[in-house]
């Protein structure tokens, strides 16, 4: 059990820092191949830490790979939005707004699995919407409504969110009977995979060189992080419920802005309150 809460704990804290760390790797000016070049690197390298833990697993039927696949494209897809996201905008503003993973999946799940709305759930999601638009502290709450919208970053993240959420609802519908870090291991290597043959195909491979010996330290940190902060997940859920490790995990949401506001100038105050409210709404999603 202590070990569970240790891993939530260390799970915690590589969230926070990850979000830092894909804003360094990114390309700021938003050149779009060097950030699917940053994404293939996240990626990669996240496939190469969990490689030692999945290696071992026995699969007695590889048919998994095509429901696997087909997820990966959309991960794909997800994962540039998510490092440009990152690498253009405040990190404090698109944070919070990456918190809503939650309320994305919950209502992917209503419409296509068919999972039961309680009373705590619609409350959570109303609470939650109210958060992302009170992030930016204007005249107005329509006002607030138009600045997030017409900001490319969030908009972005938005798509990301909104991306991750439906991978996670297509691995649920394939339901794999395989281990999850093998999967994940996959997963993370076929994203790289996609990544690189649309790199490839635009003569752009040689920038992913490029990153890598620019930001060799940011290249592995990331991957590192990316990968861990899974296996830290597999591990915290082997004595704790889901539903106890997922809001806890969003804590380092408000980590992540501290360190935004220590590491790149930003302001946070008038982000705080609209982050609690995304972090309460998060807890009622899953009540």
């Amino acid at each position: 059990m202590i070990l569970s809460y240790f891993a939530l704990l260390i799970r915690v804290v590589l969230l926070a820092f990850e979000r830092v760390v894909v804003r360094l790797l990114g390309d700021e000016e938003g050149d779009i191949y060097k950030n699917i070049a940053s994404s293939f690197l996240f990626f990669f390298i996240g496939g190469v830490c969990l490689l030692p833990f999945s290696i071992m697993d026995r699969v007695s039927d590889w048919s998994f790979l095509i429901p696997c696949y087909i997820s990966s494209l959309v991960y794909s897809i997800g994962s540039v939005a998510y490092v440009t996201s990152l690498a253009t905008g405040e990190v404090s503003l698109v944070t919070p707004i990456n918190s809503l993973n939650s309320l994305f999946l919950l209502l992917l799940s209503v419409i296509f699995l068919g999972e039961g709305l309680s009373l705590a759930k619609v409350a959570g999601i109303i609470i939650m919407i109210g958060g992302v638009f009170i992030l930016k502290k204007v005249s107005s709450f329509l006002k607030n409504v138009s600045v997030i919208f017409n900001n490319l970053p969030c908009r972005l993240m938005f798509l990301y969110i909104f991306l991750q959420s439906v991978g996670r609802v297509l691995d649920k519908a394939f339901f794999v009977q395989v281990s999850p870090i093998l999967y994940s291991t996959i997963l993370y290597f076929f994203v790289g995979l996609n990544l690189f043959i649309f790199l490839a195909f635009k003569k752009k491979q040689k920038i992913i060189c490029e990153i890598f010996t620019n930001k060799k330290g940011l290249s592995i940190l990331s991957g590192a992080i990316n990968g861990y902060s899974y296996l830290a997940l597999l591990i915290a859920l082997n004595n704790l419920e889901l539903s106890i490790a997922e809001p806890f995990s969003q804590v380092s949401m408000i980590i992540t802005l501290i360190l935004a506001h220590f590491i790149f100038k930003e302001n946070i105050k008038e982000k705080i309150p609209g982050s609690i409210l995304i972090l309460i709404g998060g807890w009622l999603l899953l009540l």
